[in-house]
């Protein structure tokens, strides 16, 4: 049996056969290189900033990092969507070509949808590649002219910023119009809400957000005013004007003192009158008279003086009663009316504070859709987008297929691998010993001589390429 290196020495042996065969693939690699329809493909690409921090965005404090792979692979089914492969067409022209437009009619006679069938036409030439740990998106294009892959890879490149800058501004316009009704609707319900509580106050008279600090003290103030009242008329229920009063104020006049004195005088007369004539002296006696007579009047003034007196001390009493009487009625009814007043404003305040709160709540909602608002229509015309054109396509010079060197080499390769397949099959059907190494394989013994030969005949070179030529002979 053949070993390893016996088929090496037939390889080696009918070289000719496996150059033949090499040589015969590498020529039908050129013809299919000559005959072979040309594609050339072109490549653009797309910078995706997932870093860059968006000047709309309330979240300060950065948040968790985005997952770049993630992102990358979104851009890159984004790129191969319908929709972006319409949009390229559009945009870099292929679809008013009359070439694409003659091959549509002839493959669907029509009854497909141009739009549907150029973009399937334009999916099938791209091919979409992310860049190793970066954020680059490659954009490649295969076309049968130069300028038609250029085109096709840019306007790619151009749909998908597009694409990216609709994605993000058309949601934004349509909450935008969402927002601008809802925010009309809340306008009209705080207007209704404050309405409602402007009434309520005005009907109940709550003041200072319903803060009965001030109604309390009314209410204190009033009861201190009533008891005072109540204290004032008590009093002047209890007095009475006694006629001893009266007389002891008619003796404080001026009229009764002039009489007290004239009285005392014709007193003392009367005494020193009587301890030098005598009682029955006329003198005496007139003297005597006219004192009767001045106590008499003394008597009589001091009578009506007091009657005088009590009578205007006792209207004063009665008016007193009165007016004290009046007094704490009038009190009593201002308590009673404050008291009512601050347990209505009690039972209110419950109903006022919910008008309260269905307004606040309102306003904020008012004040949240107004905040909302602004920032979507920011959103909508900022054209902020995160993908951008890093590099834009050129029309290629050498063409992508047929590849001429991987062609010819994957040609060269397979015709000496055919090449040596055909040596290895013509040595198992006449198998040959080409070397001593052969020989002492076959035989299990080694080689004990060598017969030289003349280099011209038929023989077959020491492996060495220094010792003697041996001569070639058929194996038993």
């Amino acid at each position: 049996m053949l070993s390893f290196y016996d088929w090496i020495d037939a390889i080696r042996y009918r070289w000719k056969l496996v150059a033949f065969a090499t040589g015969v693939l590498l020529v039908l690699s050129l013809l299919y290189i000559l005959v072979a329809p040309r594609t050339y493909t072109a490549t653009s690409s797309l910078l995706l900033d997932t870093g860059a921090p968006d000047p709309l965005s309330d979240d300060k404090a950065g948040g968790s990092a985005p997952d770049n792979r993630q992102i990358v692979a979104t851009q890159a089914d984004l790129v191969r969507s319908p929709h972006v492969a319409g949009q390229a067409a559009l945009i870099s022209g292929v679809a008013k070509e009359a070439e694409y437009q003659a091959k549509w009619r002839k493959e669907t006679d029509e009854k497909q949808p141009y739009a549907a069938w150029i973009s399937d036409e334009m999916r099938k030439s791209l091919t979409v590649e992310p860049g190793r740990d970066t954020n680059v998106l490659l954009i490649q294009a295969k076309a049968r002219n130069p300028q038609d892959a250029a085109k096709i890879a840019n306007g790619f490149a151009r749909a998908s910023v597009d694409s990216q800058y609709k994605l993000r501004t058309e949601p934004a316009k349509a909450y935008a119009t969402w927002l601008e009704n809802s925010l009309q609707t809340a306008r009209t319900d705080v207007v209704k809400k404050q309405d409602e509580l402007a009434a309520f106050t005005k009907a109940t008279g709550i003041v200072n957000n319903g803060d009965l600090t001030s109604e309390g003290n009314a209410m204190a103030d009033v009861s201190t005013q009533l008891a005072t009242a109540e204290a004032r008329a008590a009093a002047a229920r209890q007095s009475a004007f006694e006629g001893a009063q009266g007389r002891g104020d008619a003796e404080k006049s001026e009229g009764i003192q002039r009489l007290r004195a004239s009285v005392a005088e014709k007193s003392a007369q009367l005494s020193q009158l009587e301890s030098v004539f005598g009682p029955e002296y006329p003198d005496v006696k007139k003297t005597r008279a006219e004192l009767g007579t001045l106590q008499s009047q003394l008597n009589s003034q001091v009578s009506q003086t007091a009657g005088a007196l009590s009578s205007a001390r006792g209207a004063e009493a009665a008016a007193e009663r009165a007016a004290a009487a009046a007094s704490e009625a009038r009190l009593r009814n201002l308590a009673a009316q404050q008291r009512a007043r601050v347990a209505g404003q009690s039972n209110n305040l419950a109903q006022f504070q919910r008008l309260q709160n269905e307004f606040a709540a309102a306003q904020k909602t008012f004040n949240d859709l107004n905040t909302r608002l602004t920032r979507m229509r920011l959103q909508s015309a900022v054209p902020l987008t995160g993908v951008q054109v890093l590099d834009t396509a050129t029309a290629p010079i050498v063409p992508s297929s047929p590849n001429v060197p991987l062609t010819l080499a994957l040609a060269t390769m397979l015709g000496a691998l055919l090449g040596a397949a055909g040596a290895i099959w013509l040595e198992y059907r006449d198998p040959r010993v080409r070397s001593r190494g052969g020989i002492e394989r076959l035989l299990g013994a080694p080689v004990v001589g060598r017969i030289a030969l003349p280099v011209g005949q038929r023989t077959i070179a020491n492996r060495d390429g220094d010792g003697p030529l041996l001569l070639e002979g058929q194996a038993a």
